[in-house]
């Protein structure tokens, strides 16, 4: 049966089952015992449709639009029954990870538009003392420069613990602003969404450098390679959903604007979970681990470590789970 056939004489089916996941996940209940059996029916007839799907080689189009109904569904017939702390636990031990993945093409659309501007302006400020000030005002450099100078006081002593907490807030109130922007953007065509991660990559490789090229390296390394590997990796993932929610809703592709529209908030509210957690993790290193006074050795050896369990964490976490359904 050729793949066109084949929707139009299964679409109704379809169109009922995302229909009743919709309405499932909006109220959270099921009103009669004959609901129940009529959504495994739905359930079995959609998973069946996808083995098939597979089977002929049809579109990847038509394949993802399943496999994601039937993954609603798995999450609906056998997660929901348990307590909402697994619930928690499986998102972030499967589901989170199994999006960045299943949105890699945007993960790395983001991550080159993060990382390419941050490039060219730290060779631009490596080639000239005056560079940095085309991208910040001169107060803005000093305020950096005071804060990383090795010779400065608090380098040896740290905040105290007010600070930190005032500190702890700050830090949750602008990376999470930041995230929300840069994904919100995405109903923009996502020309906002690229505009602030041009932006961050410009100002954030412009400090990077500059305090670099002056000799501040010892300090500013020490204190970001902690927090760094969550932080750097969530605006790269609220990129990525900013550039997915876009995607949902000017291209919709064969899927059609409303189906794909649903589709897109649904994966773009998943990894905004996501990322808006990390984002708060970040904020908590930051405040109360990178200040410490240790040795910067120490430092560098705890910021290896959590790069690598975060960039582990995307690619290994939630595989076997995606394996199983998908088998």
């Amino acid at each position: 049966m050729k793949e066109n056939r084949f929707i139009l004489n299964r679409e109704e089916v379809w169109n009922s089952f995302e229909k009743a996941l919709d309405e499932y996940e909006r109220t959270r209940k099921v009103n009669t015992s004959k609901s129940v059996e009529e959504f495994v029916d739905l359930y079995r007839a959609v998973s069946h449709d996808l083995t098939v799907a597979r089977t002929r080689h049809y579109g990847a189009t038509l394949i993802t639009r399943l496999n994601a109904l039937v993954l609603r569904g798995h999450n609906l017939v056998y997660v929901t029954r348990t307590g909402w702390l697994e619930n928690i636990f499986r998102f972030y031990t499967n589901t989170f990870p199994r999006e960045v993945r299943k949105h890699k093409k945007w993960v790395l659309t983001s991550l080159v538009l993060f990382t390419f501007p941050w490039l060219v302006v730290s060779y631009c400020i490596s080639q000239s003392d005056t560079f940095i000030y085309t991208v910040m005002d001169p107060y803005m450099v000093e305020a950096f420069e005071t804060m990383y100078d090795p010779d400065a006081p608090w380098q040896q002593t740290g905040p105290d613990a007010s600070s930190r907490l005032q500190a702890l807030g700050e830090y949750i109130r602008h990376n999470t602003s930041i995230g929300l922007v840069t994904f919100v953007s995405g109903i923009g065509f996502g020309l906002l969404t690229i505009f602030v991660i041009l932006f961050n990559s410009v100002f954030l490789g412009s400090v990077f450098a500059h305090l670099t090229v002056i000799g501040y390296g010892s300090t500013l390394y020490p204190f970001v390679i902690g927090h760094g590997a969550l932080e750097l990796t969530a605006i790269v993932i609220a990129g990525a959903a900013g550039l997915r929610l876009a995607v949902a809703l000017y291209f919709p592709g064969a899927l059609g604007r409303q189906t794909a529209l649903r589709q897109g908030i649904r994966e773009s509210m998943t990894l905004a979970a996501g990322f808006f957690t990390m984002f708060i993790l970040a904020a908590f290193i930051e405040a109360f681990w990178s200040p410490q006074n240790l040795p910067n050795i120490f430092k560098y050896v705890v910021g290896v470590i959590l790069w690598a369990l975060v960039l582990s964490y995307f690619f290994f976490a939630g595989r076997n789970e995606i394996s199983r359904l998908s088998g």
